[in-house]
């Protein structure tokens, strides 16, 4: 919408630093999409696409891409130098519209439009000028159609004849001085209002601006008046009705029908059958949501007038405000390279070779780069970065037909919602909707005080006369650090009353101040990223007349900004005897304390050699907490193991007895009940099985500085993970796990000559040297032992390799196991375990005489322990 736009400000902000990264992420993803089976048909027609992150001058101008299709403009200011490379025309966005133009009466001042239009004249002298605006109901002096009080020698009460001679005066003295350097002027902007489509004429009927002195023939007044100064003088200057929101197929039939009775009806009014209305301008201010085939259906009904142009205006793709992920700029990417698609489909120019009418004649953005103040500021809806660096959209403008073969869109839908509030109607632009805002509904009927209306039945409060009211509105600036709290009519973006557009900018406030009166304009004290309590108290007698100050209440960003959002919203009565609240947005859901979760289901237990693996179905409540773990218990003798998953193996069973199993689930609040025990298995060992496992294991002892030095070596010549141990007559190893291939080494000295022995067993052994537990793909350890999983083993992990992580440390190692196609086997310490022994033998030798460091003795054996 033609909001008021203060010149862009790019300062930077968080999102800077991520910038490179984020170029390069997607820089990246476009290789590898590029490198798929299809890319080789499109690089067959078309070059590959360029990567993002890169300044305008690594991209060719969009101005020369689109040259031969229509003309490629810029509405409003941008940075320059991205400008002049980028656009051949250019639209100031607020200098020459009537407040800048002719604040009083009589007095002009183009010094402001001509200091714009200088700024980028003098870097390209050939850029096309284009007019904006001379009527509107916004931006402009309200004397201009006489509402009260009165001024400048006027009535002060919609006289129409003066407000037709002010509207009169405006138009030829402005069109008088800029005109010969146009291409087209906006003569109206935005007279719809509420889309009646069976009536253009009522929808022209918004309460405020020309209508009131004019009624609904003030648009054709305009144009008239304008084109009588245009063909006075010979001048090729288009004639424009420029209007938002023309993607929504109501409006847009409301303004086809009001086009085409105009020009139907003054068909000789102009030289050469020239139409008083030659271009319908779309304002393009577009988001995520909208909905690109009614966008092509509306050009398609406007090119069905036949001798109506149609220019694209003020584009832009707002994206939620916070941060640009590379989801939400995927997506502007492809929006922009679908709506591009459609205008080069209806292009007047020779390239558009569809077979559509060829009825656009010029597209214009909104901007250059992203801005974090100012018109969309905070809402990255522009084709290059806060750095001026291409993001998705550039390459969805320049390449649509390659980017849409290239990219899809990303679902980002997901979370849940607030649960409603009656008469409280919130938007963010955050979540997907089409703006930033909200309203609270105060009645239900709009020919009875307080004159409003809902549409879904329901309503907020309704005021008492004589009540005075609090208003609480809390909202984070997201790059809208102005906001208002006006009097709307019903539950729409818009429909304000006349009394709150006569007086919108009379009441401003700081974010600190508390507002007394609405329309009320918070405009100062706010800072981008800050979260604000703007508070409005006023008092309602009862006696605001229809169209006057009173209705719903809404909330809206200042400037037409939706880079905001509301986080509460409090309405409260203020009485002598206290303050009642009556409205609190989000209502406060009280969350009910978690309790233990529902018994896990479906116990499966299947028997191997000395174990089970049991799996079952998670509960399907978990209580309001996540379940945590998962004990499966044996019945009989109550061997367990505990899983984050819904299986593990149960070890340690005795082959030939029947087991059952129960599991219990857990969470933060507590234990599951057990579930239903599992069918009874049987372990048994099955012949075959290996029941060895291979280690490698050298040895060498010397006397070093009057001490015995033991070091010890062992190498996993298994295919399978391998956990060992090694101990000393002095002090043990900690146990660790060895791939296959993978070697174990450490090296022991003697405290002294003299230190005390371990004591010998029965078979006089000093101790258990060595000892290995060879580990299954399932993890069959439990408890606090260690797991690990066969490498390259059946999707049984979810790393790389197979490994899974340590639960905890092994406590101790009982001896050797093995464990392959289900068969768990024990063997007894042997051959390793006798290697080790020797070698320490030798070393304590060695210690009864050690002078000096000996040579040392090493032995080598492969054994099967």
């Amino acid at each position: 919408m033609s909001s008021s736009r203060p010149h862009a400000v790019t300062t930077p902000g968080t999102r800077r630093a991520a910038r490179p990264a984020l170029a390069t992420l997607l820089a990246a993803l476009l290789t590898a999409t590029a490198l798929a089976p299809a890319a080789p048909a499109l690089a067959a027609t078309e070059p590959a696409l360029p990567a993002p992150g890169r300044t305008f001058e690594h991209y060719p101008p969009m101005k020369d891409v689109y040259q031969d299709y229509f003309s490629f403009g810029i509405f409003g200011a941008g940075e320059p130098e991205g400008l002049v490379h980028n656009y051949a025309s250019y639209t100031p966005g607020n200098e020459m519209k009537p407040e800048s133009t002719q604040r009083d009466k009589g007095v002009f001042t183009f010094e402001p439009a001509e200091a714009a239009i200088a700024r980028y004249t003098s870097r390209n002298p050939d850029l096309a000028l284009y007019g904006h605006t001379l009527a509107w109901h916004s931006q402009t002096p309200t004397w201009m159609w006489d509402a009260p009080p009165a001024r400048f020698d006027q009535p002060g009460t919609f006289d129409r004849a003066v407000a037709q001679e002010n509207l009169d005066t405006h138009i030829e003295t402005v069109l008088e001085y800029f005109g010969p350097r146009l291409v087209a002027i906006d003569v109206v902007n935005e007279a719809v209002g509420v889309a009646d489509p069976d009536d253009w004429r009522a929808s022209l009927a918004k309460g405020e601006g020309w209508y009131q002195a004019l009624g609904a023939e003030w648009v054709e007044l305009a144009f008239l008046k304008a084109a009588e100064v245009v063909d006075a003088h010979g001048w090729d200057v288009k004639l424009v009705y420029n209007d938002f929101s023309l993607d929504n197929p109501a409006k847009a039939r409301v303004v086809y029908e009001m086009v085409k009775d105009i020009n139907e009806r003054y068909a000789d009014a102009r030289p050469g059958g020239t139409p008083l209305i030659e271009v319908i301008g779309m304002q393009g201010h577009y988001n995520l949501a909208t909905d690109v085939e009614a966008v092509r259906a509306n050009v398609a009904l406007f090119a069905s007038l036949g001798n109506v142009e149609v220019n694209v205006t003020e584009m832009d793709i707002a994206l939620p405000p916070g941060e640009l992920t590379p989801e939400n700029e995927n997506n502007q990417g492809m929006k922009y390279a679908e709506l591009f698609s459609i205008y080069r489909d209806f292009a007047a120019g020779p390239a558009n070779t569809s077979g559509n009418p060829r009825v656009i004649t010029a597209v214009k953005l909104a901007g250059v780069r992203d801005v974090l103040t100012g018109w969309k500021g905070g809402e990255f809806a522009m084709p290059y970065d806060y750095d001026g660096n291409a993001k998705l959209a550039l390459l969805g403008i320049l390449y649509p037909t390659q980017f849409l073969a290239t990219y899809e869109y990303i679902d980002t839908s997901g979370g849940g919602e607030r649960p409603p509030v009656p008469g409280v109607h919130v938007f963010d632009t955050s979540a997907g909707d089409a703006w930033s805002g909200a309203n609270i509904v105060l009645g239900d009927d709009p020919s009875v005080w307080p004159w409003s209306t809902t549409d879904d039945g329901q309503v907020a409060f309704r005021p008492e006369a004589g009540t005075t009211y609090r208003v609480t509105v809390n909202y984070t600036a997201k790059g809208t650090t102005a906001i208002r709290v006006r009097w709307v009519r019903d539950n729409t973006n818009g429909g304000y009353t006349s009394g709150d557009q006569g007086v919108i900018n009379d009441h401003q406030y700081s974010a600190g101040q508390v507002a007394t009166h609405i329309p009320a304009y918070f405009n100062s004290g706010m800072v981008n990223m800050g979260s604000y309590d703007l508070v409005t108290e006023i008092r309602l007698d009862g006696s605001q007349p229809a169209e006057g100050l009173i209705g719903n209440i809404a909330v809206r960003g200042g400037g037409g900004g939706n880079a905001f959002s509301i986080n509460t919203i409090t309405v409260e009565e203020l009485t002598d005897a206290g303050d009642e609240v009556l409205v609190t947005w989000p209502s406060q859901v009280v969350v009910p304390p978690a309790t233990a979760p529902a018994a896990p289901t479906e116990v499966l237990a299947t028997a191997a050699s000395g174990s089970a693996t049991v799996s079952w179905t998670p509960p399907a409540d978990d209580g309001g907490s996540p379940v945590t773990g998962t004990t499966v218990t044996a019945s009989p003798g109550g061997a367990t193991c505990v899983s984050e998953t819904s299986s593990c193996v149960v070890t340690g069973l005795t082959n030939g007895r029947a087991y059952t199993f129960t599991v219990v689930a857990s969470n933060a609040a507590g234990d599951s009940e057990a579930s239903a025990p599992s069918a009874p298995v049987t372990p048994s060992a099955l012949p075959g099985g290996p029941s060895t496992v291979a280690l490698s294991v050298s040895a060498q002892a010397q006397c070093v500085a009057g001490r015995p030095q033991l070091t010890v070596q062992v190498r996993n010549t298994e295919r399978v993970p391998v956990l060992v141990a090694a101990t000393t007559p002095w002090r043990s190893a900690t146990a660790r796990v060895l791939l296959p291939g993978a070697s174990f080494r450490h090296t022991w000295t003697a405290p002294s000559a003299d230190l005390p022995r371990r004591p010998r067993d029965r078979h006089g052994r000093q101790g258990r040297v060595l000892a290995g537990r060879r580990h299954d793909v399932r993890g069959g350890a439990h408890g606090r032992r260690l797991q690990l999983s066969r490498a390259g083993a059946r999707g049984r992990s979810g790393v790389p390799g197979g490994q899974r992580s340590a639960r905890g440390r092994v406590a101790r190692v009982l001896g050797c196991g093995a464990r392959a196609s289900g068969v768990v086997a024990r063997a007894r310490l042997g051959g390793s375990a006798a290697i080790a022994a020797l070698t320490a033998r030798e070393a304590s030798a060695r210690a009864s005489s050690c002078s000096g460091v000996r040579a040392s003795t090493t032995r080598r054996r492969t054994s099967r322990t």
